[in-house]
């Protein structure tokens, strides 16, 4: 038996002006047939994972196209129906006896708010019923009523920080094999309740809120009540109207088991929505704290998350870190694609005064000036040690170190999903030397935390704040949580109008 495999993942976010085109996937992972298995192999990638678990079935992997844009603002119209016309024929070359898709779920393209589910509708649509298609997940997909209509098997990420890209895709696709050889008969079902939860509390380790419903999911597997239970506590950055928190479950066709598993799962995120707040400073309130600890800290630049689709440019951060005339080692990263070519042009030793940042969204803080000496310059290339990309190659393009002072500013071309600290390593800045770094993400961070190292979340305004109150929402309406205060949930009907 034949299954068609392919990939198209990508993380939206309605509040970034980006606009993200061919050349972003082509910098990531971009392939299609033959050229499918040389780009994957060896990488902890979703796809990777359920290539493994197709073949050790017995099953024939036809490989369609794989497309991996990390995160942004939204995706470009005609790559997206680019990229969907070509898996949808890629599936139709030859007979398939099933399809497997490794998808994000919170991808928003031009025109489209809802282009996973409506790849899966048309596969659905000219497959017809026979053919049990299975999908894995981000844990922050914006799970639709399409999405979960039109296939078999929905599988997500048990883990935040993402650590489980490969076993997700394994998993879901064991499951569409033991429906292909017979041994199962998937029913899957969606529920969703009309809230959002800030992305900062949402790990699933520890004392977290998601580490118990992630307990309680194993347990439903465990106890027989579902095949798999996943939990999406969605990327709340995407002004659309339809957007919750949502629970996922697949039974052995037990639809009201199947049901009851996807509430509980849903309801266990919402019992706990209290619980995902994190405390933010301002950043010079993060930076003045920095200097009080003893030890390292690693600031957390929340609102200029690449990975939740932020450019990466804000230098709000940086300016704090310059009006505080530091006398401790630190490092800081701003992309500004201008700087680094200026610097480029200068050369290493070279006396530089530029304002850095915000050349790509100017809409949150003016660019900070930086007066310094160009330290070094590199190719901007390294590959991720860990997380859902591990393995595969990162690209900041050309970029600059400008030391002012005690403070190291790495100046990339490029902006690049952050999983531990390989972007500075890659710019040659060994930040165990600092007393004071600064990462842009909420989350990942943590993996480089030890017992001299502590942390300080920032807030404030950016196309990835962690205040979810404060985005003026135009689209989304109210009353929702936690713009408004709520005592029950309001679960949200289904709608396959999205």
């Amino acid at each position: 038996m034949r299954v068609a495999l392919a990939s198209f993942e990508f993380e939206g976010n309605t509040l970034s002006s980006q606009v993200h085109r061919r050349a972003e996937f082509a910098r990531k992972v971009l392939a299609e047939g033959d050229d499918i298995l040389p780009a994957i192999e060896g990488r902890d990638l979703a796809v990777a994972g359920a290539w493994e678990a197709l073949r050790k079935e017995g099953l024939d992997v036809v490989p369609v196209l794989v497309a991996h844009g990390g995160s942004g603002g939204i995706v470009e119209g005609a790559f997206y129906r680019e990229t969907f016309d070509k898996i949808v024929a890629g599936v139709l070359s030859q007979p398939v006896d099933g399809v497997f898709l490794a998808l994000h779920g919170a991808m928003i393209c031009e025109g489209e708010n809802d282009p996973e589910g409506a790849l899966i509708a048309a596969l659905r649509e000219v497959l017809g019923p026979g053919v049990p298609i299975a999908a894995s997940l981000d844990l922050h997909a914006h799970v639709t009523p399409r999405m979960a209509d039109n296939a078999d098997i929905l599988v997500g990420y048990e883990t935040y920080p993402h650590i489980d890209a490969y076993g997700t895709g394994r998993r879901a696709a064991e499951l569409l094999a033991a429906t292909m050889h017979g041994r199962i008969r998937p029913v899957t079902r969606l529920k969703r309740i009309d809230a959002l939860l800030p992305v900062a509390g949402g790990s699933t380790n520890g004392t977290a809120p998601m580490a118990e419903v992630r307990r309680l999911a194993r347990l439903a597997e465990s106890g027989g009540r579902a095949l798999s239970a996943s939990y999406f506590p969605v990327q709340p950055w995407l002004d659309i109207d339809d957007l919750g928190i949502a629970g996922v479950a697949v039974s052995d066709g037990d639809e009201d088991a199947a049901d009851a598993v996807a509430k509980e799962m849903v309801l266990a995120m919402w019992d706990r929505r209290r619980d995902f707040e994190i405390p933010c400073r301002s950043p010079d309130d993060a930076i003045r704290e920095a200097v009080r600890r003893p030890g390292r800290v690693l600031i957390s630049d929340a609102p200029d998350c690449v990975g939740g689709g932020a450019p990466g440019d804000a230098p709000a951060v940086l300016a704090a870190l310059l009006h505080a005339g530091l006398e401790v080692e630190a490092a800081v990263l701003v992309v500004d694609p201008d700087v680094a070519a200026r610097a480029f042009a200068l050369g290493i030793g070279q006396l530089i005064r530029v304002n850095v940042g915000s050349a790509l969204d100017p809409r949150f803080h003016p660019p900070a000036e930086v007066d310094g000496v160009v330290e070094s310059l590199h190719d901007g290339r390294f590959t991720y040690s860990g997380g859902i990309s591990a393995g595969t190659p990162g690209n900041m393009g050309p970029t600059a170190v400008i030391r002012a002072g005690k403070l190291r500013v790495v100046v990339p071309t490029y902006a690049t999903y952050e999983y531990g600290d390989e972007q500075y390593r890659a710019a040659g800045v060994d930040i165990g030397d600092c007393r004071i770094a600064v990462l842009k993400n909420p989350m990942n961070f943590r993996t480089l935390l030890d017992e001299r190292t502590s942390w300080i979340m920032v807030g404030g305004a950016g196309p990835t704040t962690p205040d979810l109150a404060s985005i003026e929402w135009r689209v989304k309406k109210r009353p929702f949580w936690p713009c408004d205060d709520q005592d029950n949930p309001v679960f949200m009907e289904p709608r396959r109008d999205n």
